[in-house]
């Protein structure tokens, strides 16, 4: 499929239905500067398009929006599901861990670094993420992982890697009634 500015506006147009529509514009001027640029930072979607606003308003609107990051995820599963047409629908479940010098980092405790690489020690400070993503295939027939939920395990507290893993399974699971789903978890 060629993707064409009618899609574009198509798809763009399915993601906003999930947001109030007093944020409509914002989002469309956050997704469109993302998509330009190759870091997705908000400063830098900032710069690539000329936004009408200062900055921190996106900034804000991210941090202490009246909007919701699961109705938007669960809406862009319904765009995924309506575009790829997909037999079985496959979920991959993985953690990652970001480094941090600070102790003062939410959810920043020692952990052991796993992937035995030889320029780190064997534990290390940093966050750790569970994250879900929805593998489809590309018109190519390449497999891509779309990302649509992620969530930091807190550094105190009795919630680990599973209990985060199925909150995540659990804020999309409705959307995918009537579905076929595989998932995939790494061996944590």
């Amino acid at each position: 499929m060629t993707l064409s500015p009618a899609i574009l506006c198509y798809w763009i147009t399915f993601l906003t239905k999930a947001l109030p529509p007093r944020t409509i514009g914002t989002f469309i001027e956050l997704l469109i500067g993302a998509m330009l640029t190759p870091t997705g930072f908000v400063t830098n979607a900032w710069l690539m398009v000329n936004m009408r606003n200062h900055w921190s308003r996106y900034y804000k609107w991210l941090q202490k929006g009246k909007w919701s990051w699961l109705a938007l995820a669960r809406q862009f599963v319904r765009l995924v599901l309506v575009t790829s047409k997909q037999d079985v629908v496959h979920l991959a479940m993985d953690d990652t861990l970001t480094l941090r010098a600070s102790k003062k980092a939410p959810g920043s405790q020692i952990h052991h670094q796993h992937g035995n690489k030889p320029n780190l020690a064997r534990f290390v400070r940093g966050q750790c993420w569970v994250s879900l993503a929805m593998v489809v295939k590309r018109s190519d027939k390449a497999p891509v992982a779309l990302p649509l939920l992620t969530r930091l395990i807190p550094g105190a507290g009795n919630t680990g890697k599973l209990i985060a893993a199925n909150s995540l399974m659990r804020g999309v699971y409705r959307s995918l009634q009537g579905v076929k789903v595989r998932v995939l978890v790494d061996s944590w």
